[in-house]
């Protein structure tokens, strides 16, 4: 009896150990996963957020194959933007070449596919190495890879989120940087290039996080100094190389960033047993958004004693720890947030991903442990083949809820596309995929940052190009494309061309400056007849793409080297890897580009900044007991026609303010009730602790009067810690104020 057992795991591992067959059990398993999606391939998703980022993917196809042209700017979406420099494009890595060979949509489902595949290859490398076991690393990985998130991102249509797949890949490549393998410079950087070209913004640096917890490991390992400075030497180089392959993607990004800062408020927090319901499912119920099947926690309890479990239980308790949010008052992700880069972003619970990924690295060692001893020991060996029935029977289960989440998915009939020439409209920011198809623009812009927006763009234009003055002559188009148009313009005296899209620096003319009128695409000319050319071509993008052409050369030459046994010295490889970053700095010095200024707006287009209060505006002058003052208050008298009540708070900050300060506005009733208009971020740009010093803050908001009582009400404002819950202490012209609240002003809601 004890030969059976033996057998069976002897065979399964040689399934594991040849790749072809291991293949073609990952291919399988991802085509079962796969069915019901690629059954819905060439439909369009109609989900609000899928309307948005395919048409990204849609958009940039389009610009390929009608107009022979690289995506760098898209004029269908938010009145003109800066694709490549878009968080949510994903055409800027490889999936792009079959999106354009089957056409966007039906390139989903086959992306889905390969992308399961890759993943559940990239975790059998990585757990091999980690847990020593080829059939431990097999059976875990289809676990992994049939995560509910990736059944979530199918059916809400974040095609990007396929990006976490990569994730065992990029520690793969740190861990071989650590064994100096040149190896390891390639894929770690390859796959983070990959992973941030294909939309990979929450991705990237949450993946980032764990490849520096992996890097520490690594060098913790080593038995000496000596080797750990030498390791250091390289994970330097892998970190350097991984900035100039992504240079072509981060540089536009980076650019955004600075002009369109995104901010994100709120405490999300969850509490261990939603985590856990969040992660493993109820009975019978395998459809949560992190599913992971719970067969996974038997083959984990088996590495329980094994010191190959270190590494990735610590990694699965930070995991456990940043997915709880805000929930415990001692907050990893709280503290996370404070870092450059990471403050952007939300949703900790996503964090449940990795935890899901390192149980699934402990299952593989679990079964790893029982797999060596069952040379020696009949219970052993029964025990490996009860966990791999354990694992299979959580293959089925990790399928069926996979496949449940996927048919949620609503699918429509794909828009008929209308040839017509290109124009602006209002559109609607949940339906672009309508006016894609139409080759109309939509003004109205679902983009999840503030993107520069001209407030002079216009739907009804009844020509897209303009003279500002009609009466200095006139413009024609002669040819339109996405980053290039053609005009021919008669002009009695000079004239400012206007283009019924956002300006953006990246824009060239053949003929006098391009300059922003009124947040649109302007050129100034001269008088006489002219052939006016524009162009986009940002500093960014062509510039990026060129250092990110220098690093993957690099790459390529230390991987021949290595490939001919002619390792290169470690001060070869660093001055390769500087090569890139130095020539990246030279080109944005060199290469002149006037920056977009960062925007700063309310969320109703009023201006952040203010230099003095409105005249109706009523002085309030509060201080609070950290530096920031409350100038004064707009308050409305009453209700405007569409029942809104708009309201204006006027802040200055003087000194150095913790993250937590928040604002909360309270609406009380003349009777006592109460209603609350709280908020963390001033004027939907800043919190107090990163606003500008010195002048005054609009902080504007709404609140919609229907909701409220007829009769008086008091508004009454302060400042509060939102991390502790308490008031701060608060005085106004006539000192201490009690409870904390300044009285900003009153309003009257009339009677219905």
């Amino acid at each position: 009896m004890a030969v059976l057992p033996l057998r069976i795991l002897r065979s399964a591992r040689l399934v594991a150990v040849t790749a072809s067959l291991r293949l073609m059990c990952f291919c399988a398993l991802a085509l079962w996963a796969a069915w019901t999606p690629l059954g819905q391939a060439g439909g369009m998703n109609d989900f609000r957020d899928s309307q948005v980022i395919h048409s990204y993917e849609e958009m940039a196809v389009r610009t390929v194959l009608d107009y022979g042209q690289v995506p760098l700017w898209t004029p269908w979406t938010c009145g003109g933007l800066y694709a490549l420099g878009s968080p949510q494009t994903r055409f800027a890595s490889p999936p792009f070449l079959l999106s354009l060979l089957v056409g966007a949509r039906r390139a989903e489902p086959v992306l889905l596919f390969l992308f399961l595949v890759v993943g559940m290859e990239g975790f059998f490398r990585y757990a091999r190495l980690r847990s020593g076991s080829a059939l431990g690393a097999f059976v875990t990985a289809p676990l992994f890879a049939l995560n509910g998130l990736m059944a979530m991102s199918w059916m809400q249509g974040w095609i990007n989120f396929f990006g976490f797949l990569l994730l065992p890949w990029c520690l793969l490549g740190t861990a071989w940087v650590c064994r100096r393998r040149p190896g390891g410079l390639v894929l770690l950087a390859g796959a983070f290039a990959v992973m941030l070209g294909f939309g990979g913004t929450y991705p990237v640096p949450m993946s980032a996080l764990f490849v520096v917890l992996e890097a520490a490991g690594g060098l913790l390992a080593q038995r000496s100094w000596t080797q750990r400075s030498r390791v250091a030497g390289w994970l330097g180089a892998a970190a350097l190389f991984t900035l100039g392959a992504s240079a072509f993607r981060l540089w536009p990004l980076l650019e955004t960033m600075r002009s369109a800062p995104r901010i994100m408020a709120g405490q999300p927090g969850t509490s261990l047993a939603g985590l856990a319901s969040t992660l493993l499912g109820s009975v019978r119920q395998w459809d949560s958004p992190f599913f992971l099947a719970p067969p996974i926690l038997l083959l984990a309890a088996a590495s329980v004693f094994s010191r190959r479990a270190l590494f990735p239980g610590v990694a699965a308790l930070v995991s456990a720890w940043l997915a709880t949010g805000y929930h415990f008052k001692a907050s990893l992700f709280e503290a996370l947030r404070a870092l450059p880069f990471f403050e952007t972003l939300r949703y900790p619970e996503r964090f449940a991903f990795f935890l899901a990924f390192f149980l699934a690295v402990l299952g593989a060692i679990g079964l790893g442990v029982l797999g060596r001893r069952a040379q020696r020991s009949r219970r052993a060996a029964w025990g490996g083949v009860v966990l791999c029935g354990a694992a299979l029977v959580g293959m089925v289960i990790a399928r069926q809820g996979f496949d449940t989440i996927a048919r949620r998915t609503g699918i429509v009939p794909e828009p008929e596309r209308v040839e017509q020439p290109f124009a602006q409209a209002r559109g609607n920011r949940w339906s672009l995929g309508y006016f894609v198809a139409l080759n109309r623009g939509s003004i109205a812009c679902g983009e999840a940052y503030p993107v520069p927006m001209s407030e002079a763009l216009r739907g009804d234009l009844p020509h897209e190009e303009s003279l500002e003055d009609p009466s200095a002559g006139t413009a024609r188009r002669l040819s339109w494309s996405p980053n290039r148009l053609e005009l021919e313009v008669h002009a009695a005296h000079p004239v400012s061309l206007r283009i019924n899209q956002n300006w953006h620096p990246g824009w060239t003319s053949s003929v006098g400056e391009v300059v922003s009128r009124e947040g649109l695409l302007g050129v100034r000319l001269p008088a006489g007849e002219h052939h006016v050319t524009l162009r986009f071509l940002p500093r960014s993008g062509i510039g990026g793409a060129l250092v990110s052409l220098l690093a993957w050369g690099g790459l390529g030459f230390i991987a021949l080297r290595s490939r001919r046994q002619r390792p290169l010295a470690l001060w070869k490889v660093g001055g390769l890897a500087a090569g890139p970053l130095i020539a990246w700095a030279l080109l944005a010095a060199l290469w002149h580009e006037r920056s977009a200024p960062p925007v700063l707006t309310n969320p109703n287009g009023t201006p952040l900044l203010a230099e003095a209060l409105p005249p109706k505006a009523r002085p309030v002058r509060a201080t609070f007991g950290v530096p920031v003052e409350l100038y004064g208050a707009l308050v409305p008298g009453s209700p405007d026609a569409n029942g809104l009540l708009s309201f204006e708070l006027f802040w200055k900050v003087t000194g150095n303010v913790p993250r937590p300060v928040g604002v909360f506005v309270h609406l009380v009733h003349e009777h006592g009730r109460m209603s609350s208009a709280d908020h963390e971020v001033v004027g939907g740009t800043y919190f107090f602790k990163n606003a500008p010093r010195g002048p005054l803050l609009r902080d504007a908001f709404t609140v919609s009067a229907p909701t409220l009582a007829p009769g008086t009400w008091k508004v009454l404002v302060g400042l509060w810690n939102t991390r502790q819950g308490n008031r701060i202490s608060a005085r106004d012209t006539g000192g201490l104020v009690s409870d904390g609240r300044v009285l900003a002003g009153t309003f009257t809601v009339p009677q219905p």
